[in-house]
């Protein structure tokens, strides 16, 4: 339930300090915390590093343009939890369904089939799995079967739309639509052509692929990078579950590969910011915000702030580990709670089940810039 991110830059109006309730709103608010250092922790993304600035002279509720940004990690739930009442979705999310339908089953059997054709070299990772993906996504969610020919059509399309950029250089020839525009088409059509005609449909299988992308590639750039992490989820991947072997979808015991693809989550690129429209005046700590209100918190901001995770850009999967999530701070750890709406259960079985015969069958290397990883087969 996220609408698309704006970057902070692209607002023309200053930020500006929220006033608090009952206070002379002409007198400048000091700062409300110390000053946060930006160097290291959001290097990713300019947008994040700059709200943490505006944060650290701003305090954590301040106005930029229409907005008011919502930056401490307390106030996340309080915006997304709520039924309704007092934050309201935005009119542009309303039509996206609750639960994509996803068949676990024939994912499973089509990545699996999928996967079973790469060969060892250097990939660009990111070009292959969209197709990849793609193909084993689509029979999952529409009911076509896996390799038919209206399958096939879909998942062109949808690969296309989700890694235009390197596909579209070959879709001429290979017959793919040529433009983004031409892919989200080709995509609509071959949904309605397949009675797949639920509201909001597209754009969840849109947002599924393209945010299990997302997922795999930080998993498979990071695992690279790691080559111990690597060898101890491929030791549990095959002591629990042999993916080759075509036993089902993955058991519930692989306990490593979830904290691996929640660090994951964490650490790629999200939203920067996830917007609600203010349903009645309402009280945000010593702020009174009123009906109509555009409010923001970000994601991108919370899993990169070193005060609720520490070294945040070093992959490190024990922060899921039990005890200390338990010991998180509330709101610290939104990821699944911003994926876009319906997409959820997607794209964690794709990100689960993608990883799991990617291990089994190569040892990840990083090999240069682009994305490009190198694959040896596994013992």
């Amino acid at each position: 339930m996220l609408t698309s991110a704006i970057p902070a830059q692209a607002h023309d109006s200053p930020a500006v300090p929220l006033p608090v309730a009952g206070a002379d709103p002409t007198l400048a608010a000091p700062p409300l915390e110390p000053d946060i250092p930006v160097s290291r922790v959001t290097a990713w993304q300019d947008d994040a590093a700059l709200l943490l600035r505006e944060r650290a002279n701003l305090g954590p509720v301040f106005r930029r343009g229409e907005r008011v940004i919502l930056l401490d990690a307390a106030h996340n739930h309080l915006v997304l939890a709520d039924d309704g009442a007092r934050f309201v979705p935005l009119a542009r999310e309303a039509d996206l369904p609750v639960d994509l339908p996803v068949d676990l089953a024939v994912l499973e059997r089509a990545l699996g089939a999928e996967l079973g054709r790469w060969r060892a070299g250097t990939v660009r990772f990111q070009s292959a799995m969209a197709m990849t993906l793609a193909r084993a996504l689509v029979p999952a969610v529409t009911g076509l079967a896996y390799g038919s020919g209206p399958a096939e059509r879909l998942a062109n399309a949808l690969g296309t739309l989700d890694d235009g950029r390197s596909l579209l250089r070959r879709a001429m020839p290979r017959g793919l639509p040529s433009s983004p525009m031409g892919a989200r088409k080709a995509l609509a059509q071959g949904l309605h052509q397949a009675g797949c005609t639920a509201p909001g449909l597209l754009d969840a299988v849109q947002a599924s692929h393209a945010t299990a992308l997302r997922v795999l590639g930080t998993l498979v750039r990071h695992l690279a990078d790691t080559p111990d992490w690597q060898d101890t989820l491929r030791a549990e991947v095959r002591s629990a579950y042999r993916p080759a072997a075509g036993t089902g979808a993955a058991p519930e015991t692989l306990e490593l590969v979830d904290m691996a693809t929640n660090e994951a989550l964490r650490l790629m690129p999200g939203p920067l910011l996830v917007e609600r429209r203010v349903a009645a005046d309402v009280m945000v700590g010593e702020h009174r915000l009123e009906a109509g209100t555009l409010v923001a918190i970000s994601p991108a901001l919370t899993h990169a702030d070193p005060a609720l995770w520490p070294e945040p850009q070093r992959f490190d999967p024990l922060r899921f580990a039990a005890p200390r999530a338990a010991a998180r701070a509330p709101g610290a750890w939104i990821a699944q709670e911003t994926l876009p709406g319906g997409a959820g259960p997607a794209v964690l079985a794709a990100a689960r089940l993608g990883i799991a015969h990617l291990l089994d069958r190569f040892v990840l290397a990083p090999a240069g810039e682009g994305g490009k990883v190198l694959l040896r087969h596994a013992d």
